[in-house]
């Protein structure tokens, strides 16, 4: 599987941005997780369904687990296991620093979502699972060229949905 095992490198943000500013396009979603957390497993097919449509349109999807180092595997047959090919990186330790070159006010919560745009710049934070009915309709503005600012609401879940 590309992008996952030993080949999936261990990135500190500023090495996450660049890896954004690599793919280009218009924009890349970087999806934090780790192969323990119960909303990640829901959240990331969810992901690799909407990567299908998005990639041909220009936005990437990124995965970075902040599993311990020694538990790196585990993310890799989390993904195998599900036939999820898209591409894994490790966030660096330590993970304070991490979670501040992400995002400032990011507390550390799994699953968090980060949608950049091309050049690199925060345009959209998801803190807590994000619904697909979150994500459609600010991946579409990017896709469409609009300008993006903001945050989802972290209390906010879907009718009948209990975190």
């Amino acid at each position: 599987m590309a992008g996952t095992g030993d080949a999936a490198p261990t990135l500190t943000a500023e090495g996450v941005l660049a890896e954004v500013q690599r793919l280009g396009g218009k924009g890349t979603l970087v999806n934090a997780w780790a192969s323990w957390c119960g909303p990640c497993k829901h959240e990331i097919p969810m992901l690799a369904r909407l990567a299908k449509d998005l990639g041909p349109q220009g936005v990437h999807i990124l995965l970075v687990s902040l599993d311990e180092p020694g538990d790196h595997e585990k993310a890799v047959t989390f993904l195998q296991e599900r036939g999820i090919t898209l591409p894994l990186r490790f966030a660096a330790r330590p993970l304070g620093l991490f979670k501040q070159g992400m995002n400032p006010r990011w507390p550390g919560m799994l699953p968090a979502s980060f949608l950049f745009d091309a050049s690199g710049k925060l345009r959209y934070y998801w803190g807590g699972e994000a619904f697909e009915e979150e994500l459609t309709p600010v991946l579409a503005a990017l896709v469409a060229g609009k300008t993006i600012e903001g945050e989802a609401d972290a209390k906010v879940a879907p009718e009948g949905e209990v975190h």
